[in-house]
């Protein structure tokens, strides 16, 4: 008993002394700041683009509508190449053979009346010039199906930091403002977080063509926004 009644005296001192240190207890105010949210945002022409194109074929069987496929698609990669610049890349996206069902009433099952094959390329065009001829080119020879044009920027991350930038002038800007109105002082900035808005592909006239374009398909490219949002806190004095 003895020992328990020295324990608890010897942790009284402990607290006891850790509530009467000036150093622990007492709390350091913060110093007086402004917190601002802003958006910057810069223009810019897109300089890339990316069709989606696929090949079409259906037959009574599998083997036909793969070979029929094969050929349709060996003639549109052949149309292709010539009209693709050095930098502009061609690739297989994916390849898809599957029966066609027919439903005569709810109580059968399902027939199988024909096959179809799919076969999806994706274009990257570093030249926009070339795009409604690539279009043409791919129409004309057997594409049954082009999705795009979607638009891209080479020069992106480049075009994001000048954002942020402006979103940070922009807060600054407001920081000033409210400062003055309460007649105070910036005095440097305390913290920054920065974020990007992202921008999706987008078509530009219309997510699919089905039928043979008469060339030359016009394809008019416009600006596009890049935004970024900046939340900022400053420090002021008197």
């Amino acid at each position: 008993m003895p020992r328990i009644i020295l324990s608890i005296f010897m942790v009284a001192l402990v607290i006891a002394g850790l509530s009467l240190d000036p150093a622990r207890g007492a709390e350091t105010p913060s110093p007086p700041s402004i917190s601002v949210d802003a958006e910057g945002k810069v223009m810019a022409i897109p300089d890339l683009a990316t069709l989606i194109l696929e090949v079409e074929t259906q037959a009574a069987t599998a083997a036909a509508a793969a070979q029929q496929n094969a050929v349709q698609a060996d003639r549109v990669l052949k149309a292709l190449k010539p009209v693709l610049g050095p930098e502009d890349k061609l690739r297989t996206l994916g390849y898809r053979l599957l029966p066609v069902h027919s439903y005569k009433d709810k109580s059968s099952p399902p027939e199988i009346k024909a096959y179809r094959a799919v076969n999806r390329l994706e274009v990257k065009i570093m030249d926009l010039g070339r795009l409604g001829e690539v279009m043409d080119a791919a129409l004309q020879k057997g594409a049954s199906r082009v999705e795009g044009p979607y638009f891209r920027h080479s020069r992106l991350e480049e075009l994001q930091r000048q954002a942020a930038v402006d979103a940070l002038e922009r807060a600054r800007r407001l920081a000033e403002a409210l400062a003055q109105a309460a007649g105070l002082k910036i005095k440097g900035v305390d913290k920054i977080a920065a974020g990007m808005r992202f921008i999706a592909p987008r078509a530009a006239a219309g997510n699919y063509l089905t039928a043979k374009a008469a060339p030359p398909t016009p394809i008019e490219v416009g600006e596009e926004e890049i935004r970024a949002q900046v939340q900022a806190v400053f420090q002021v004095s008197p």
